[in-house]
């Protein structure tokens, strides 16, 4: 059975999902609506790469696989079909404090891989 978010877990949650739009949108990424299963596009060092901010993680997808492979060691990239999620346990949303902290982690490795001169806001 799933435990009942607070009220402000709730708000804090969605505080995540919009700062984090906010600050792609900062970043250039085009927002292509939210009917896309990624409604944001972003011009990176390795190729596009889609992003859809969630309540609690962020959906990634690079568009072109075999760049991202030959780039990314890490092993939260998907070597089949470029998926590069980024999920947070749930601690992360009990205050904003930590949830800023989630957003700094996601922007933080997007940045390895931002054109030179790109600066983070």
């Amino acid at each position: 059975m799933t435990r009942q978010r607070s009220k402000q877990e709730q708000k804090i949650r969605a505080w995540f999902k919009a700062e984090v739009g906010k600050r792609l949108e900062a970043l250039g990424a085009v927002k292509r609506g939210e009917e896309k299963c990624y409604p944001y596009l972003l011009a990176t060092s390795i190729g596009p790469l889609e992003v859809a901010p969630e309540e609690d993680w962020v959906a990634c997808v690079w568009t072109d696989l075999e760049r991202a492979k030959a780039a990314i060691r890490d092993t939260r990239l998907n070597h089949c079909c470029g998926k590069w999620n980024h999920l947070y346990d749930a601690g992360m949303f009990k205050s904003r404090r930590m949830a800023q902290a989630a957003v700094d982690d996601f922007f933080c490795e997007l940045g390895l891989f931002l054109p030179n001169g790109s600066k983070q806001p």
